[in-house]
């Protein structure tokens, strides 16, 4: 029984690309492939023309429909544009964000780190790409150590935050990494917008959960104003460019900007 149930779940996967565990209805399962299959035909998302070869393969990998494959190449490009020395990566899971950045890493020759309570060492095929499996609360209690025991410069330049997308553990995870952010540095949050549903940008829809603003909350409380995460917004606070997408369950890039002599 558990394999026909396992066999049922991947039948349902392949033919309509959403997952059971979401609570999809029969009718959302029967009419909504389908729907997603028209809308991403239709769609003129992801029709770049490049020669540059790092950023054709995150092209590529986008194509894959996920939570946040509509912010692949976005992560891509801020990545290259922050000219890392040191990615920091929160949350792996199925390694689409690994993807992106494990590319930008190539270009901009950047030591990436991921860290997952979960085994996520077979999300990248990198070879230089250095996969921790702990909490990553913990792991900052160990960061500068655990750095300077491999030559690493304990110092952040881009930090990407997709982890339990509670309020409590965001607001550790601010508390914890940002002291050892550059002067100069990037901070991506994924799932700023994270409600029932949501949207790519090839026009095609998915399941999620409502996180309870679990991560824009700590967010707003870091640089105190409320923000409207279902709308684009641009905000420059203390010295952080807030560049804010409400699409496929939100992106939030925070740049560290020198202003002034």
């Amino acid at each position: 029984m558990r394999g026909e149930k396992n066999k049922k779940q991947t039948d349902i996967t392949e033919k309509t690309g959403w997952s059971d565990t979401m609570g999809l209805t029969v009718w959302q399962r029967v009419l909504l492939g389908p729907y997603n299959k028209v809308a991403a035909s239709l769609s003129k998302e992801n029709k770049l023309f490049t020669d540059w070869k790092e950023l054709k393969q995150v092209v590529l990998k986008s194509k894959e429909n996920s939570d946040i494959s509509s912010h692949m190449v976005r992560i891509f490009i801020e990545t290259v544009k922050a000219k890392p020395k040191l990615i920091i990566e929160l949350g792996t899971k199925r390694g689409c964000s690994t993807y992106a950045l494990s590319q930008a890493a190539i270009v901009t020759n950047a030591n990436l780190i991921s860290v997952d309570i979960k085994d996520c060492s077979k999300s990248s095929e990198w070879e230089n790409w250095v996969f921790v499996q702990m909490d990553d609360i913990v792991f900052s209690k160990q960061f500068v150590t655990w750095c300077k025991q491999r030559k690493i410069n304990p110092v952040i330049d881009v930090l990407f935050i997709d982890t339990s997308h509670t309020y409590d553990h965001t607001k550790k995870e601010i508390a914890a990494f940002f002291p050892y952010l550059s002067k100069n540095a990037k901070v991506i949050f994924h799932d700023t917008n994270c409600s029932d549903w949501y949207r790519r940008t090839n026009k095609t829809i998915d399941r999620s959960y409502d996180a309870k603003r679990g991560v824009i909350k700590p967010i707003e409380e870091y640089f105190g104003k409320e923000f409207n995460e279902k709308e684009r917004f641009i905000e420059f606070i203390n010295g952080w460019l807030i560049d804010h997408d409400p699409i496929c369950n939100g992106l939030t890039i925070l740049k560290k900007i020198k202003v002034g002599g």
